[in-house]
């Protein structure tokens, strides 16, 4: 089995990304690592719970650089693993850099879904008291112009043609074990 790839999951916001590329991870005993779970760390460590949305972005910023960062660490020993955020175009040429340095394969698991849907399920999990602080938008999102268009740039990240696109606008049609299916074959 060739171990030398990483899993890119990515998507749409509210698209369920986090949690199947924690279950991908746990199915395939693979690393899983997220942009977003990184931000929570450095939110919660800077002791500021009242920042704005500009300095929550540049949080995300200095969080991509610790993401790109472990990821090139993973790689330079030859370990799988599976990465998750929303990446964007700009992500591209550091993932494709990265992928040629250390002679890796890549996959990319797409979750989208109704926008609308998608929409709403970001509302309803942005005003919830489980969303971490650190996550959240500062109303950003809550006009849903802004919401398509982060879901345009979203599509705008692609790497190759080894993509599975997963349609997650009912979570209770997703068939789980065929995407694993389809990650295992690429695994070979």
């Amino acid at each position: 089995m060739y171990k030398k790839y990483i899993i890119i999951v990515t998507g749409e916001l509210a698209a369920g990304k986090t949690s199947y590329g924690k279950k991908i991870s746990e199915v395939l005993k693979i690393p899983f690592f997220s942009k977003d779970e990184i931000k929570e760390i450095l939110y919660n460590s800077s002791n500021n719970t009242n920042l704005d949305y500009e300095a929550k972005r540049r949080m995300g910023a200095i969080s991509y650089e610790v993401f790109y960062y472990i990821i090139e660490k993973q790689m330079k020993v030859g370990l799988p693993l599976i990465v998750e955020s929303n990446f964007v175009k700009e992500s591209v040429s550091i993932i494709k850099d990265l992928l040629n340095k250390y002679d890796y394969k890549s996959i990319t698991i797409r979750f989208e879904g109704d926008l609308q849907i998608l929409h709403r399920r970001f509302l309803n999990r942005e005003y919830s008291d489980e969303r971490p602080m650190g996550l959240v938008s500062n109303g950003m999102f809550d006009d849903f112009e802004n919401f398509e268009k982060t879901a345009i740039k979203s599509k705008e990240f692609k790497i190759n043609d080894n993509e599975i696109l997963v349609d997650t606008t009912d979570f209770l049609k997703v068939d789980f074990d065929e995407i694993i299916e389809n990650i295992q074959k690429f695994m070979m």
